[in-house]
């Protein structure tokens, strides 16, 4: 089956993009390990500082991350990687009790906020009513009845709120009980019935779909965690939860912990990071996980990113993803949650490590054998120039045809963009170009 892609480029994640494939093998590139850019213990912050939202700002990154923890909410701060300052934003609120997402308002007008409190001692009271409590309920309650989550508005309902800020520092609220409640429709949780929101939620505006998307957790059974979606046009009706769909996901005892998701650029792709391990418990294999699709809906999983090792006590991965990719000219920046709440090791500082990887060469086509691999697959033009991101090594080489009607061209070296020449007739048409390669990996083709 093939893909034609909005913006006319070709990159490798499946055989979902060829037409056809002869002594073919795709290969996910690991990113390099760059720098440590927040340490824990030098930021005096506790090792479970948890989860990091980040945004690109000039040369540098804010991150906003939650750096206390209190029975009843955090404080919320600001750090930025070229000034080096932390800046503490919200005191003595629910917000960032694991969750708080930042985005940026898809009208370029500001930023908004989109987190939430985990409370099981709130949502549950035997004596279930949508009255306004002045008193939170008394601790014999608890672990009972799940009631409205509208109630006990007072002490921060469980659910998602939305916050506003025109420059990251200062902040309001948008709405006063949540947009997304623990039993919105749709919403997954086989464990405790209601969800706690108790990992990282990704948030932002979609180009392609034209709406506001949100990813955050589904507690298939006790230790077993996979992914539910909602999409929203304002950031505050939302519509019902939809799990994931992915061929091959076991939920007995796959383990994808929550998803960091962009829209792949130049492309109508949506790429995602999730922390994954294979078991509930003692996994074998932990990594990265490199996913992609198509709707945010429908994903493939493209194998691991990053190996990463499992935590000291044996049970979980020990390394969380903060990012998916930041585009740096011919490399994209990624950052990653070392030691995560002092999973590792409890006595070190819990780092964020920036990785790179050159840009477009997450996933590439090879020969399987020593054989002269053969591929094929379907590209938009859009003027009169191809651009081809390969690498051949030694006597490598890669040979592109187009429409098998006698244009083709041998390439050899090592280049991110490649720009041929090929004339103009095949402008605005869909056109089927056939690879031929030896030694050599072809990372993606732009029309």
């Amino acid at each position: 089956m093939s893909i034609k892609l909005a913006a006319a480029k070709i990159i490798f994640y499946g055989y979902m993009s060829l037409q056809s494939y002869e002594n073919v093998e795709f290969v996910t590139n690991s990113p390099m390990r760059h720098e440590k850019v927040i340490d824990t213990k030098q930021l005096h912050l506790p090792t479970n500082s948890s989860y990091y939202n980040v945004l690109k700002n000039g040369h540098g990154y804010d991150f906003i991350f939650r750096d206390k923890h209190h029975s009843c909410g955090g404080s919320t701060s600001l750090y930025n990687t070229e000034t080096k300052n932390l800046v503490n934003l919200i005191q003595n609120t629910f917000l960032l009790n694991h969750n708080f997402c930042v985005t940026e308002s898809h009208d370029g007008h500001g930023y908004y906020g989109i987190g939430g409190m985990q409370s099981r001692y709130f949502i549950n009271f035997a004596k279930a009513t949508n009255s306004k409590l002045d008193e939170p309920p008394p601790i014999s309650y608890a672990n009972t009845q799940i009631v409205s989550p509208y109630s006990y508005s007072k002490y921060h309902d469980n659910g998602l709120y939305v916050m506003y800020s025109p420059d990251m520092i200062h902040w309001e609220y948008v709405t006063q009980t949540p947009v997304i409640s623990g039993i919105h429709p749709g919403q997954t949780d086989h464990f405790l019935g209601y969800s706690l929101f108790d990992s990282k939620i990704c948030c932002f505006y979609s180009g392609s779909l034209e709406q506001y998307i949100l990813f955050c957790r589904a507690n298939m059974g006790r230790g077993r965690r996979w992914i539910q979606v909602t999409h929203s046009r304002d950031l505050i009706h939302w519509e019902p939860f939809q799990l994931l769909e992915m061929d091959g996901v076991d939920f007995n005892n796959d383990n994808y912990y929550h998803l960091d998701v962009i829209e792949y650029p130049e492309t109508d792709l949506f790429i995602g990071l999730s922390p994954y391990a294979n078991k509930p418990q003692n996994p074998t294999e932990t990594c990265i996980k490199l996913m992609f699709s198509k709707d945010g809906v429908h994903w493939v999983d493209s194998g691991s990113i990053l190996k990463t090792p499992v935590s000291s006590d044996g049970l979980r991965n020990s390394t969380h993803s903060t990012s998916v990719f930041f585009d740096r000219g011919r490399y994209y920046d990624m950052f990653f949650n070392e030691n995560y709440n002092g999973l590792l090791n409890p006595s070190e500082s819990a780092t964020v490590v920036k990785y790179k990887i050159p840009k477009d060469r997450l996933i590439g086509a090879k020969p399987k054998s020593e054989n002269v691999a053969k591929l094929s697959f379907i590209v938009n033009i859009r003027s009169d120039t191809i651009t081809l991101n390969y690498d051949c090594h030694d006597d490598g080489y890669i040979r592109f045809s187009i429409n098998d009607d006698g244009y083709e061209f041998i390439l050899n070296g090592n280049h991110l963009n490649k720009e041929v020449e090929i004339g103009s007739k095949y402008t605005g048409h869909n056109v089927l170009i056939s690879v031929e390669m030896k030694n050599c990996t072809l990372y993606s083709c732009t029309g």
